[in-house]
């Protein structure tokens, strides 16, 4: 097996990346694929699970004991292929605390001594050294490997091992000390201090910098290098020894995502930009290059969102911390696999809960443009900050190894020819986002004197009596320019999740009959709500979804009610969402309105 690690899309993609132990499989979800005038084919995926203990953030692959056949790295092991079954040591194995983080985050398999044995090299928690494990061949796999620093701080949280400047020997790609470069390997002695080179004087985050990659944006036949805030022109000649010109360009709407990759979704000529926009967040997106006008712009074309209703097949995952960009299918175009990093901020991350899901998106193109049509590969493996593909059993057919909070996982490829029939029928359907329930009423009437409605019952004035789910706080509203609310606050529910109950206490000063009407928020992350006044439901169920806006629901009437004097008391039980709302169950009060009639 020829040396590995992650090369440039164009040349031959061989992206190795490591991984665990076999404790059994499972056939995954179907994920269909390619589609002909001759034959229809589906694409299905089993998972092999390597362990569930967390050792690593990545996983890679490679021949390490010099069979043939491709094995598996995952924090200190190797798995034996071709059946993973087996697992041996490089360096004393400890687990690793998932309320913490890894010391052990990449890994890829190349040899760089030259003794025809691979090596592994190991990048671990973001600004900490990198380390290679030498191969000692067979005769020392019972005992740990020697270990080389080869360089002190390794920064950014998509680094990558990459043949940079085109001379067919891998570079490390990363930050370091504040500014972007690589570190290139003395070839005559390997496992010494690698050299950085420092190519701009524009400044990098010193340790959790989200967003690099490598690509040849300007088509000059060079790779650039790729940042969250723009890209690298490696220079004519001497990339090493020149300053790297800097061009800005915004390639997320957040802070960054993962990796980046240069490539011409399009067809048009150019290469664009995919990558993921909000690591530990939402939003996978590609960035259209243009250059029509003059001068180049670059248009971002979203492929998943935080709402059902941005993907066009209703898709939603968070925590898309790692991308890989491979032909899947063999139709010759690339397609994007990514998915959710587990727990990667813990429980800080929206949605870090949710299914640890992997998706491959196959790129189509149409007379109507480019679609991404997705294919759940995965919903338990999930996909760690690395992600690596490779053909590990050799049947010419895509594999996909991850390693992360959830352990290690090998997703082995298989490819079935079906009927036409059958082909449709496995085909992803076209989101249709149902309209929210509740509509909205006439807007408030806001005293411009007050800021308030007159006689309103403030939502944050109210006492909490009990939030069985959840933190409830008064949220200041007046930075929502969409709409008002009554004093510019609302009494905000959050935490919660369906089932879960909110107690608020009012006073009446009198007793009687009275008209009650609401206004509430609606946002793209809010939850369908049932009102009760003194345990009796008061009207149905109210669908607080709205996207893409924040604005208030409006008047809402919802009936006359007896009620005593004193404190009465008005419940919120949370009941579901919208199924095109991101799964916040979130709640807004912005205040009562009782009417005597």
């Amino acid at each position: 097996m020829p040396k590995q690690f992650d090369d440039s899309i164009g040349r031959s993609f061989r992206a190795m990346t490591l991984i665990s132990l076999t404790l059994g499989s499972f056939s995954a979800a179907f994920v269909s694929a390619s589609a002909s005038a001759e034959e229809f084919s589906l694409h299905t995926f089993e998972r092999q699970r390597l362990t569930d203990v967390y050792f690593s953030e990545g996983a890679n692959a490679g021949d390490i004991d010099g069979d043939g056949h491709a094995d598996v790295v995952y924090g200190p092991y190797w798995f034996g292929g071709p059946d993973f079954t087996e697992k041996h040591e490089i360096y004393p194995a400890k687990p690793q605390r998932r309320e913490r983080y890894a010391d052990n985050f990449f890994n890829w398999v190349y040899d760089f001594n030259g003794d025809g044995r691979n090596d592994v090299f190991v990048v671990g928690f973001p600004a900490t050294p990198a380390y290679v494990y030498e191969n000692p061949g067979p005769e020392g796999f019972g005992k740990p490997w020697k270990k080389h620093q080869v360089f002190d701080s390794v920064a950014n949280e998509s680094p990558r091992l990459f043949d940079l400047v085109g001379d067919e020997r891998p570079e490390l790609v990363c930050t370091f000390g504040g500014s972007f470069g690589f570190a290139t390997i003395d070839w005559e002695r390997p496992f010494d201090a690698w050299k950085w080179h420092r190519i701009s004087e524009e400044a990098a985050p010193k340790q959790f910098g989200h967003g690099l990659g490598i690509g040849d944006i300007n088509g000059d036949g060079k790779n650039d290098i790729l940042a969250a805030a723009g890209w690298f022109e490696q220079p004519a000649d001497s990339p090493a020894e020149k300053p790297w010109t800097f061009h800005k360009a915004a390639f997320t709407n957040a802070y960054g995502g993962a990796e980046m990759y240069s490539y011409d979704v399009d067809g048009d000529g150019d290469n664009d930009v995919v990558t993921s926009l909000a690591a530990h967040d939402f939003g996978v997106a590609w960035y259209e290059q243009d250059k029509s006008g003059g001068e180049t712009t670059w248009k971002m074309h979203l492929i998943v969102g935080s709402q059902p209703a941005e993907n066009r097949y209703g898709v939603v995952f968070s925590e898309p911390h790692s991308v890989a960009l491979a032909d899947m299918d063999g139709d010759g175009l690339m397609d994007i696999v990514t998915g959710k990093t587990f727990y990667s901020h813990h429980k800080q991350s929206p949605l870090w809960d949710a299914g640890a899901v992997v998706y491959w998106f196959k790129l189509k193109r149409t007379d109507d443009g480019v679609d991404w049509i997705p294919q759940k590969i995965d919903g338990e493996a999930g996909i760690g900050r690395q992600i690596s593909i490779a053909d590990v059993n050799g049947d010419k057919l895509l594999d996909v190894v991850v390693g992360g909070m959830v352990g290690s996982h090998v997703l082995l490829h298989r490819k079935q020819k079906v009927s036409e029939q059958a082909w449709k029928a496995a085909q992803p359907k076209v989101f249709e986002a149902p309209k929210r329930t509740t509509q909205r009423g006439p807007a408030s009437k806001i005293d411009e004197a007050t800021g308030s409605v007159s006689g309103a019952i403030e939502g944050e004035d109210m006492k909490v009596i009990s939030a069985s789910d959840g933190k409830t706080s008064a949220q200041v509203m007046t930075g929502f320019k969409r709409d008002r609310w009554s004093g510019g606050k609302q009494l905000f529910w959050s935490g919660a999740k369906p089932g879960a109950k909110l107690e608020l206490e009012f006073d009446v000063e009198s007793a009687g009959t009275f008209n009650v009407a609401t206004a509430m928020t609606m946002a793209g992350d809010y939850g369908v709500v049932q009102l009760y006044l003194d345990g009796d439901k008061l009207g149905g169920p109210l669908d607080l979804y709205n996207y893409p806006d924040v604005v208030t629901s409006g008047v809402l009437k919802l009936g006359a009610v007896e009620l005593s004097k004193g404190p009465n008391r008005l419940s919120v039980e949370v009941v579901g969402s919208n199924i095109a709302a991101q799964k916040g169950y979130m709640f807004g009060l912005d205040y009562l309105l009782l009417t005597a009639e």
